[in-house]
Formats: structure tokens, sequence, C-alpha cells
């Protein structure tokens, strides 16, 4: 694999990231101005449940993506994997059938509408991550790319129409999703075709395959579990501890820190399937070289933090509240960029899922632990949100500790490095105002680059020689 083809493949991917994140950005601005704060914060019920219902399939897809990943797409049993589709979506139906079971016995109109739109989107979210994991493992990041967009994009249109219409209710917000989201998928499967055609013709029940991609996958389901329970955790203790509406609030906070968040995932999405077809040498120079390119552009790109944080609380009054805490939030990227692109990433390509489960679930105690503390002892919604930075940099750091000792690469001084930045950055937007905080942070950024100036030429070009 050359480093320069790796580099023009992001092209069409972070094209169409940056697609979603005008979509979603779009999203945070109009439906949090013309809906009240208790309704955002039902609609962000829903988001925070629907994200856990990809642990459903019980690792499947995730024994799939870690057997087939890297694998070219001509080369895969279509028979196989249409019989692996069907199983799996009767799994889901059979869910998806208990759902609404529960929702009978449920006496909130709001949390049996909940209950009842997450199974109906379980279905849909499952076809819709078979078909993006085949995608994805196959390296097709263009169809992948072009699912993500119709989900965004659709989702968004039907929400403006709703809103001219004048309908403000989240209800209409999680139709509108849902339907964003099928459409998707149905284009998911028009993609897909020969999968289904070639299947339909030879069908026939492979229960020793799913079972072989459950064994494998199930470590990195619980691994996915404990990951996505670290914040997980620190968002039902502020539900509990402070109500719906900070709920909401506190989320709204989180979806806009994270909007950089769009272009990571997408960088690591196309790192995996290409590092599975490399040599392990080549791991150990591409390592400090993708290291020591991404660090720079994400403390560059926290400087998103100022406009943002100086037009929001004008656009979104109602929220000021909690917008406060994106300073401690926004910098949490940096974090979560290191341990998506790099340690994730690295961990899986050399099949290290049971240190990769190690590292989630004891992050995981250490969040349970603190959210404890800081709810239900202290009762302090801000050394709450704390609790968030310091988890995922604990998380982070034991990651690459993991990654450092088998690959056997050298970045002691960077971490200490980076946290240093974070910590001036968090300080310097929590006690100065916007103006003089972006002053001193892109000081603080400039001797930063400085520091790194000769390891970042240095990967430049050792990048273009390869």
């Amino acid at each position: 694999m050359k480093l320069k083809k790796l580099f023009r493949d992001f092209g069409y991917v972070i094209s169409s990231n940056a697609l979603t994140l005008l979509i979603s950005t779009m999203g945070i601005v109009i439906v949090h101005k013309l809906i009240g704060v208790k309704e955002c914060g039902y609609w962000q019920l829903f988001t925070f449940y629907s994200s856990y219902l990809g642990l459903l399939p019980f690792g499947w897809l995730d024994g799939i993506y870690l057997r087939y990943g890297g694998e070219r797409y001509e080369n895969l049993d279509k028979k196989l994997f249409f019989s692996q589709f069907v199983m799996l979506m009767l799994l889901q139906v059979v869910f998806a059938t208990a759902f609404i079971i529960v929702g009978l016995f449920v006496h909130n109109e709001y949390f049996f509408f909940i209950i009842n739109s997450l199974a109906v989107y379980l279905v849909i979210l499952v076809a819709q991550s078979f078909f993006k994991f085949i995608l994805q493992l196959t390296n097709r990041m263009r169809e992948f790319s072009i699912i993500m967009i119709l989900a965004n994009f659709f989702y968004i249109t039907i929400v403006i129409f709703q809103l001219l219409k004048d309908i403000h209710d989240f209800r209409s917000l999680i139709g509108a999703f849902i339907i964003g989201n099928l459409i998707a998928t149905l284009y998911g499967a028009f993609v897909l075709r020969d999968i289904f055609i070639s299947g339909f013709r030879h069908f026939n029940w492979s229960f020793g395959e799913a079972f072989a991609n459950i064994r494998v996958g199930i470590q990195l389901l619980i691994s996915n579990l404990a990951a996505m329970l670290i914040i997980g955790v620190v968002r039902i203790g502020i539900q509990r501890g402070w109500g719906i509406e900070t709920f909401g609030k506190v989320s709204l906070t989180l979806s806009i820190s994270n909007l950089l968040m769009v272009f990571i995932n997408a960088i690591s999405l196309v790192l995996f399937p290409k590092f599975r077809r490399i040599k392990r040498n080549k791991l150990n120079e591409l390592y400090p070289i993708i290291r020591d390119l991404l660090m720079p552009i994400i403390f560059v790109g926290i400087l998103f933090y100022f406009p943002i944080s100086y037009f929001i609380p004008i656009w979104l009054p109602k929220y000021s509240s909690a917008l406060i805490y994106m300073s401690i939030l926004f910098p949490m990227i940096a974090y979560q960029a290191k341990f998506e692109i790099l340690s994730n990433t690295f961990l899986k390509v050399l099949r290290m899922e049971k240190q990769l489960l190690v590292i989630n679930v004891a992050t995981l105690c250490f969040s349970i632990l603190m959210t404890i503390i800081s709810v239900f002892f202290l009762h302090s919604l801000t050394f709450t949100i704390f609790t968030i930075v310091i988890v995922m940099a604990i998380r982070s750091t034991i990651s690459e500790l993991y990654v450092k000792s088998k690959l056997n690469v050298r970045f002691s001084f960077e971490l200490l490095l980076e946290s240093i930045m974070v910590a001036l950055f968090i300080f310097l937007t929590w006690y100065l105002p916007v103006t003089e905080a972006l002053v001193a942070y892109i000081l603080v950024l400039t001797m930063y680059l400085l520091i790194k100036k000769h390891d970042i030429f240095s990967a430049i070009k050792a990048a273009q020689s390869m």
C-alpha cells in the first residue's frame, strides 16, 4: 500500500463527511432553536438509547468486520453473506417485537412512543449497518459515504419542511430520522443487490458461519459496549441528578463538541481495511508518521471552538447555561482522535481485541466510580462534566501505551505535550473572554507547532517517499 494513495483515498470520504457535518450542524442549530428544551431532551434521549441498538447483533457484524476486513468485494462469497443477512435480520425482528411488547406496559406516552420508535429503527439500523460493514471492509468508501449522506440529507430536509409547517414536536424529529435512514438503507441494498440475487437463487442456512462471526466479534462487542458506556454512564448520571432538561442541554453541548469527530471517524474507517493488507513492519513506520501529522491538525482544528462559542449562545440563548461547558468538552476530541485513528485502529489490525476489551472495561469502571462521586456525593455538574474529559484522557493514554509496547515506537514526550495543550486550552477558555482566550491559544498553538516543526516536516517527507 502506498501512503500517497492512502491520502488520495481520503478525498471522497472527507468531502462527503464535510457535507454530513454541514447537515448535522444545520440540524443542531435549527432544531434546537425552534423546539422547546424539554422536547429536545426527549429527542436526545431517543438518540442516546438508539446509539446502543447496534449491540443487539451480539458482535455478529464485528466478527464479519474482523474476519473479512481487507478482502476484495469480488472475492466475497455472496451466497454466504446473504444467508448471514437473513439470519441476522430475523434475530433483530425478534428483538423489535420484544420492544413493542415492553412498550405496552409503559404508561408515559412519550416513553411509549420512544420505545416503539426504537423497535422500528432497530431493524433499519442493523440492515444499514450490515451494508455499511460490507462496503467498508471491502474499501468501497464512495458508496459507504453516500449512505451516510442520504440518511442525513433526507432527515434534515424533512425536518426543515416540518418546521416550515410549524410542526414543533420531538416525535416528528424521530419520524424524520427514521425515514432518512430507511432511504439510505434502501440505497445500500441496491448497491449490494448482487448479494441478494445470488442468495435468493442458492439460499442455505449458515449457522456455523454465524457462530464463528459471533465468537470472534463478541469481545469487540463487549469492548464497544464498555466504550459507549464510558460517557453513557455520565450522561445517565446527569439525567438522574439534574433532570431531562439539563440532560438535553448537556447532550447538545456534547453534540457540538463532537462535530469534528465526523472527519476523525471518516479517517479511521478508511485506515482499517487498508492496514489489514500491509505487512507488520510497515505498521511500525506508519504509526509515528500518522501521529505526527494527525495531532497538529487536531490542535489547529480546535480553533473552531471560538466562532462556535461566540455564535451558538446568541442563536440558542436558552442553552447558554450548559454551553459554558463546551470549553471543557471541546478539546476532548484530541483524546478521541488519538484513540479512534491510532489506538483503536491499530489494536484491531494487530488483533489485540482482548487488550482493547481490558482498556475499555477498566476505563468504564473508573467512569462509574467518578460519576457516583460527582453526581450523588458532590452533586456538582461541573465536576461531572470534567469526568468525561478525565476518563477519555485515561483511556487514550493507556491504549497508546499498549500500542507503543507492541510496535516499539516512542512518543512519551508527545503524550505529555498534548496533555499540556489540552489543559491550557481548558484553562484559557474557562477563565478568559472569548477574544482574549483566542489570542492566548494561538500563541500556545504557535509554540506547539514550533516544537513539533521537525517531526511534522519529517512525517510529510516520509509520507511523500512511501
